[in-house]
């Protein structure tokens, strides 16, 4: 019985793998007019698999002749589309999905007085009970002689933002307000500009200064053996080896961590450097 359903499993693994075999991967695109197209879900129903549309509405599925792919979206229509043969061959599948437009229910007018004569109808409709006394509404009663009562604090002008005074143009805008709001998004511009330039500066500065310690790493690191035997440059002639190399990119492989390539560099420009010695 075992062995009955080892088998049976291994026939379900292979049949399993030689339909994921026969399938295809195939690049497509949904798109619409108005609205983005990202996340889109789409479902190979076949497989029960699925993908995600990126930010462009690129997706990648495998499929095969016959299999249905279901679109679906939040504000979109839902819709299926059945691989062909065609589409098989281009291996390309564009798709246009549709808004997903919620419709009103539709309203009832019910029975009404009104006959469709505007002048007919206004005299029928009950006007509204007013709130307000008619005395509250005769100013024939106030007297517009009152003394002003307003105080010189009351009167000054806003103060100038730039200058600190009172200093707004009557009837009109300040025009160093106007200089400031217009001069502003230049002025942080340049700001940043300059901040940026002076942190190149100091990391150039700070690389110079850890550059200066490298040739006494290489030395230590790599050790005088390597320089002695290996490369076959004598003792005393290490520094001045070291500093042969310096131009040909040594430090700058050290400090990126390329040491294969420093030692390779090291290794070729060894040659060049003992028969310059020797002549």
């Amino acid at each position: 019985m075992t062995k009955q359903l080892t088998f049976l499993l291994f026939i379900g693994f292979v049949f399993q793998v030689q339909a994921q075999i026969t399938r295809l991967s195939i690049v497509g695109k949904v798109s619409n007019d108005y609205v983005s197209v990202e996340s889109i879900h789409i479902l190979n129903k076949s497989t029960k698999k699925g993908t995600i549309s990126n930010t462009y509405g690129m997706f990648k599925i495998p499929v095969k002749a016959n299999d249905t792919l279901l679109f679906d979206g939040i504000q979109f229509k839902k819709k299926e589309i059945i691989i062909t043969s065609e589409i098989l061959k281009s291996k390309t599948l564009e798709v246009a999905l549709k808004l997903n437009i919620n419709e009103l229910d539709a309203v009832e007018i019910k029975n009404h007085n009104l006959s469709g004569d505007l002048l007919i109808d206004a005299k029928n409709v009950k006007k509204p009970v007013s709130l307000v006394s008619k005395e509250a509404l005769n100013f024939g009663k106030i007297n517009f002689n009152m003394v002003d009562d307003i105080d010189a604090i009351d009167r000054q002008k806003p103060p100038d933002p730039f200058t600190g005074t009172s200093a707004q143009v009557q009837g009109g805008v300040n025009i160093l307000v106007l200089i400031g709001f217009v001069l502003s998004p230049i002025v942080n511009e340049i700001g940043k500009i300059g901040r940026l330039k002076r942190k190149r500066k100091q990391a150039k500065k700070a690389y110079a200064k850890k550059a200066l310690t490298i040739p006494d790493k290489i030395r230590d690191e790599l050790g005088e053996a390597f320089f002695t035997n290996t490369l076959k440059i004598s003792k005393d002639q290490i520094d001045a080896f070291i500093t042969y190399c310096q131009p040909k990119g040594i430090v700058d492989l050290y400090m990126a961590n390329k040491k294969i390539e420093m030692i390779q560099l090291l290794v070729d420009e060894s040659k060049i450097f003992k028969a310059s010695v020797k002549n």
